[in-house]
């Protein structure tokens, strides 16, 4: 565990480092999350991320909490388990304490732990995101699009296929392999 103390006046900011969180400090982490979901409209850190927080300690993981004066307002995610990409980190501020500087605190601790090669995931692509970015000095390698529709209440044609084509469902053991090639192909 490393600990950071930074200076403000009037409040006490610390930034802890550690390879597994307790229950309590999981809990913590779990709510942050859950805050910042409602107010962002999805979630900071990946569902893998999320399931490392309760999956005790592993190789190359780490994990840090920022406090202000006792409380949790931010958490980082940091992973190193890949032998040839960067490291890569997701994280998150409370958004009650957003534009106080904890997202660079945290993204400054991430950099200086991985020895600026790092990987940052930002869920959303929302500007305080691409901002802090930014402030790192950190680019936009890949960006992710979902393409959505809803699928109910459609009023659409018939499909017309060209000559010897045809479409059926999914056949789970039969299909695998075609899907599995024509996603890594995409």
């Amino acid at each position: 565990m490393t600990s950071d103390d930074f200076a403000r006046p009037g409040r006490s900011r610390s930034l802890q480092t550690y390879a597994a969180l307790g229950p309590e400090q999981t809990e913590a982490v779990l709510a942050l999350l859950a805050e910042a979901a409602k107010t962002d409209g999805q979630q900071a850190v990946s569902e893998q991320g999320r399931l490392q927080l309760r999956g005790g300690e592993r190789d190359g993981v780490s994990h840090l909490l920022l406090s202000v004066d006792g409380e949790l307002v931010g958490y980082a995610q940091l992973e190193d388990t890949d032998p040839v990409e960067p490291p890569a980190a997701e994280l998150v501020v409370h958004p009650s304490h957003r534009g106080n500087g904890h997202g660079r605190a945290l993204g400054s601790a991430l950099l200086a732990a991985s020895g600026k090669r790092l990987r940052v995931w930002a869920h959303g692509g929302h500007s305080a995101a691409r901002h802090l970015a930014q402030v790192l000095g950190l680019t936009l390698f890949r960006e992710l699009r979902q393409m959505r529709r809803p699928l109910a209440d459609l009023d659409l044609p018939d499909p017309v296929l060209p000559d010897g084509v045809t479409v059926r469902t999914f056949v789970p053991g039969r299909d695998d392999a075609a899907w599995l090639a024509v996603n890594a192909a995409a």
